[in-house]
């Protein structure tokens, strides 16, 4: 079964995408995210002008719904807790906002009990009274599910948007290049036996730099377009399940290259037709470096069909 969203965040790449799902329903001038690097968060993450404070989370189990829902109540009964720890704070931030609603907001939710754990603590607040909370003060879970129209919105966004291509400096090539420096140096060793061992550096250099940012491009990718995101890694997997089952066709090292960024760059370019294009052929690029770094593509029987290739 596909799921229709994303369901497995990094937590700060999460954070970020829920404010700008908190931003799109409420208005980003009705926002008010809340610094956690100075004593916290807070339990907040974000406030609004008409009185839903949001907390987001990513829990790192996906699959196991017990777990998942277990980390959500402990996540929530922390953060509520905060509410009254921190209140005079808390208080000074709202600017005299009654809060009406605590939002956790996280990718999924899967277990009915989660509402009914939160919504408990919430009420829980109220008994001894915060000056802060509204009357009518709830505690909520929403997820992806509630915000279909503003994902789609940003979706929408994304498909007509640049995406930056970052090119990285030196350092971060070096670093990269420590790990996998005898690896690439083999293969392209026994693809170009011609080349000089400047240019076999020349060309890991490069090879390095599309890997990174090909990376880069995908990241941006999977926080701002997590559908395209998907489309795009579903792609290349599929392409490089073919790499490991049928191999390459034959020919000149540099002819193989050639060959297998063309048909994975179709590939993209199918899969995604409102991406751009130097966008793609970006992705296509970076993905031949990962390769040869991982071993579904290698040059093994073709280096001596490579002619005087400098």
């Amino acid at each position: 079964m596909i799921e229709k969203y994303v369901r497995s965040w990094d937590g700060n790449e999460w954070e970020q995408f829920s404010l700008r799902l908190v931003r799109e329903r409420h208005g980003a001038a009705n926002v008010q995210p809340i610094p956690a690097r100075v004593k916290g968060d807070l339990g907040i993450e974000c406030i609004t002008t008409d009185g839903c404070v949001y907390q987001s989370y990513a829990p790192e189990e996906t699959a196991d719904v017990a777990k998942a829902a277990s980390a959500m109540k402990a996540k929530a009964s922390r953060d509520l807790k905060k509410l009254k720890k921190n209140a005079g704070e808390i208080e000074k931030l709202l600017g005299g906002v009654k809060v009406r609603r605590w939002i956790l907001l996280c990718p999924f939710l899967d277990d009915k009990d989660v509402v009914t754990h939160v919504a408990n603590k919430a009420q829980e607040l109220l008994n001894p009274g915060l000056p802060f909370l509204d009357s009518e003060f709830r505690g909520l879970v929403h997820c992806q599910d509630d915000f279909g129209k503003e994902i789609e919105r940003l979706r929408l966004e994304a498909c007509g948007t640049s995406l930056t291509l970052k090119t990285p400096g030196p350092e971060e090539v070096a670093a990269t290049g420590n790990r996998i420096n005898e690896v690439l140096e083999n293969k392209l060793g026994r693809g170009f036996p011609h080349f000089s061992p400047e240019k076999i550096s020349e060309r890991k250099s490069r090879f390095i730099t599309t890997h990174i940012r090909a990376e880069n491009a995908l990241e941006q990718l999977k926080r701002d377009a997590p559908e395209l995101w998907e489309k795009a890694t579903t792609t290349i997997a599929l392409e490089e399940d073919r790499l490991e089952t049928s191999g390459t066709t034959s020919g000149p090292p540099g002819d193989l290259l050639t060959q297998e960024q063309d048909r994975l760059y179709e590939a993209l370019s199918s899969a995604l037709p409102t991406l751009e294009t130097n966008v793609i052929r970006a992705i296509a690029m970076g993905q031949l470096g990962t390769w040869l770094m991982e071993c579904p593509l290698d040059f093994e029987g073709s280096a001596n069909q490579a002619k005087h290739e400098r």
